[in-house]
């Protein structure tokens, strides 16, 4: 191991050393002799061990491992024989997502091992309409190394209010295509497979799940109404992390199921009870029953979407761990698109996930 600074300012106030790499987090150390400034104009160039670190310190070995540790523990260090090791058009393909990465590595991960997760990750995405219309562009542009595409409709002039993936003249086209087309022209080195198809029942979908083995599945479709346990139960099934979005007149959700770790979809009643005396039940029960527009306007679609990505993102990376995992989010529309969570509990007797 060879730690390596970040790219972090510092200065000197006294006997003080000020170092910033995030501005809304500030490290300040005691270094009256300069030792500490000296330790990190050498972890700045890399390159050396922490036996060499201390030799040319003239420090205990012990000390300077003591100091890494507490650095490494402030996310400021990488190891150097962990960088540097992608081919240069990489480098140059990755260079945003590297700067981010680098936010959230440390000496056991570095941010191209970060982004080598993704290159080699695989994403099954159940529709390609509105909401995943939106996601797929994310997960390209992060550098998903495979996606499974299903979607069962044609390109619609009804679409375009919210579905940036198509053209005017893919009118009539089947949507699947038309995204894998979107998917190659914008990434070649993604490989991509499409699957023209709805869902009509779960035994389907555990099948699709347990052939193509995703890393994560997400969701955007809502036919069948059945179709969220379908999905639900197949991902547990087969441990696979499962990401949903979707829009309830003027809020919006984002929720994932962590399979043997969080609540899953099935621990919480779908539908109220017909004699229900809880009036936000009685009220989700009459909404279902009414009629169902599509008010997904572009920027609800792109925030659930993006909203989504992320949430991708964290499973497949484990930069931090999922936010959403039985714990959705809901943003209003209504309200300035503030945000707020809910919570599901967990059902230790449930028929999905209770033995997990």
């Amino acid at each position: 191991m060879r730690p390596r600074l970040k790219g972090i300012a510092w200065e000197r106030v006294g006997d003080e050393l000020r170092l910033v790499h995030d501005p809304r987090d500030q490290l300040v150390l005691t270094d009256p002799d300069g030792t500490v400034e000296k330790l990190l104009g050498l972890l700045g160039e890399g390159g050396r061990t922490v036996a060499e670190l201390a030799d040319e310190l003239s420090l205990d070995e012990a000390d300077v491992q003591g100091a890494v540790a507490a650095f490494d523990a402030e996310r400021l260090l990488e190891d150097g024989d962990r960088l540097d090791r992608l081919e240069p058009a990489d480098t140059e393909r990755y260079f945003s997502n590297l700067a981010f990465f680098e936010s959230f590595s440390c000496l056991d991960r570095s941010r191209e091992d970060l982004q080598r997760r993704l290159r080699e990750s695989h994403v099954l995405v159940l529709g390609t309409g509105g909401l995943n219309s939106n996601t797929i562009p994310h997960l390209a542009g992060l550098g998903v190394g495979r996606m499974t595409l299903l979607d069962r409709d044609t390109v619609d002039p009804r679409n375009f209010a919210r579905q940036y993936l198509y053209r005017w003249d893919d009118v009539g086209s089947r949507k699947v295509a038309r995204a894998a087309d979107w998917v190659r022209a914008f990434d070649p080195s993604i490989e991509v497979e499409t699957i023209d198809l709805g869902v009509e029942n779960p035994e389907q979908l555990d099948e699709l799940v347990g052939r193509t083995r995703p890393d994560v599945v997400a969701s955007g479709i809502d036919r069948p109404s059945e179709i969220d346990l379908w999905v639900n139960a197949a991902c547990v099934r087969h441990g696979v992390p499962f990401v949903r979005g979707g829009m309830w007149v003027t809020s919006g959700t984002v929720w994932s199921v962590a399979p043997g770790v969080s609540a899953c979809r099935a621990c919480v009643p779908p539908n109220a009870e017909p004699d229900s005396d809880d009036p936000d039940l009685a009220a989700i029960r009459l909404y279902r029953n009414g009629p169902r527009p599509n008010r997904g306007i572009g920027p609800v679609a792109g925030l659930l979407g993006a909203f989504g990505a992320f949430e991708v993102l964290r499973y497949l990376t484990g930069f931090e761990p999922p936010a959403y995992a039985g714990r959705p989010l809901i943003v209003d529309f209504a309200g300035g698109c503030a945000t707020s969570r809910t919570e599901w509990p967990r059902n230790p007797t449930c028929d999905v996930c209770g033995g997990r």
